[in-house]
């Protein structure tokens, strides 16, 4: 069967397949594309239907206050590297990596890195609605036929923990054992709830229902979608201006303003969480200092989603010269709200002790084009499988950490999702 894409108006489309290409090639990791966009205004009721709807692979959805929303299926190009760009104009590559290497089948055959240019985009903007696409030859091999959508909701049956909590209890109290012997100052350590579901699981419809400003979805395969809605930020760069934020300690949110309030007053005056605030905001102040002509680090305040409440300090700079986005991911990422610090020393307990790949839960995900790109954090995330759901969660270990409390914090990380199952 031939890939089809499903758009209220094949009319138009057909139109704009059949424009003469004239292309404004680009160079990318050292080769020329011959890149032609074109796009046109183009209204879309129900983007995460449209996304269900398409059988063209790979797909993305991306939408922060910043950029928007993008939602893209096909690829123009694709490639399993972070992409580095020798031009001052090129179109954006949405993608993202692993956390860690693999050394289990949690992902299966997702890939450990990918960045693509979307074939076919459509793109919410303030002036509009626009659907654009991306050519880089004459022809496109894609068939108009509709197919209807499959947004449902779905049941969900046993739950699995990874580990379990006598496990998690255990692993917790060793690794607060070297922590207080000085083994390191904080270790994140993850767990993956399985939920197995009744019927086939619509990836699109969880992510319509999740409540936040930074939602995103990747889908390479039919099997497999990795959704999300992150409040943390790795970094976002507009040309040589970068932003960045330190995010570390959590609190659920009160089911009244008032509880709410006293929740969000014990987050600021509770030393073990400014303690914690204060080895991510160190590490990625020094991280970012040599790289940087200029920083500038805003006061603590509470950043709150729908679900749970956080210390968080705004970070921003001016880049200096001859530093690329892969550079920047590689300095930046872990940052010790989801890695630990040291990092090396997390990273070693981390694949001691979690027994699932992270994958690219978080991961840096997001894009990357020569004068802007902007990469979030992957967490308060689930990979979708069409029997199953894998929700992902960690918590920070340090110094006044107790197993109890910290398994209670990743009921809270993925409360949102069991909320809507």
């Amino acid at each position: 069967m031939r890939n089809r894409l499903v758009t209220p108006s094949s009319e138009i489309l057909r139109a704009l397949l059949n424009t003469p290409f004239r292309p404004e090639p680009f160079t990318l990791n050292g080769k020329s594309i011959p890149h032609m966009r074109l796009e046109i205004p183009f209204p879309v009721n129900d983007l995460f239907a449209w996304l269900e709807a398409q059988t063209l692979y790979p797909k993305v959805y991306f939408e922060t206050p910043h950029d928007g929303i993008i939602a893209g299926v096909g690829s123009a190009v694709k490639i399993n590297h972070i992409p580095h760009f020798s031009d001052k104009s090129a179109p954006r590559f949405f993608g993202g990596r692993d956390f860690m290497k693999r050394k289990r089948k949690t992902w299966k055959k997702f890939p450990e890195c990918a960045y693509f240019l979307p074939l076919i985009q459509i793109e919410k903007r303030d002036t509009g609605t626009y659907l654009c696409i991306n050519r880089v030859s004459e022809t496109l091999d894609l068939s108009l036929e509709p197919e209807a959508p499959l947004l449902d909701s779905c049941k969900f049956g046993s739950r699995f923990d990874s580990p379990s909590y006598p496990v998690w209890e255990r692993e917790v109290n060793e690794i607060l054992k070297g922590i207080r012997q000085g083994d390191s100052l904080k270790v994140v350590l993850a767990r993956c709830t399985k939920i197995e579901t009744e019927k086939k699981t619509s990836a699109y419809s969880i992510l319509k229902r999740l409540q936040g400003k930074n939602r995103f979805a990747f889908q390479f395969s039919k099997g497999q979608t990795f959704i999300g809605n992150s409040p943390e930020t790795l970094y976002r760069r507009m040309d040589n201006r970068i932003e960045s934020a330190a995010i570390a300690g959590t609190r659920a949110r009160g089911k009244t303003p008032e509880e709410n309030a006293e929740l969000e007053d014990a987050l600021l005056n509770c030393p073990k969480e400014r303690h914690e605030l204060q080895v991510v905001r160190d590490t990625i102040v020094s991280t970012l200092s040599p790289l940087c002509q200029s920083l500038r680090i805003d006061s603590c305040k509470v950043l709150q989603t729908p679900n749970v409440q956080h210390l968080h300090h705004h970070i921003e700079g001016v880049l200096k010269e001859g530093f690329s986005d892969e550079l920047l991911i590689d300095a930046l990422h872990p940052t010790p709200a989801v890695g630990g610090f040291p990092k090396e020393v997390a990273f070693m307990e981390i694949g001691k002790r979690e027994t699932f790949d992270r994958g690219w839960y978080a991961a840096p995900i997001g894009y990357i084009s020569p004068n802007q790109s902007h990469h979030l954090v992957a967490i308060r995330s689930a990979l979708i499988e069409e029997d199953a759901i894998c929700l992902f969660a960690g918590t920070g270990l340090v110094n006044g950490s107790t197993p109890p409390r910290e398994w209670d914090e990743l009921e809270h990380k993925i409360s949102q999702y069991m909320g809507i199952l």
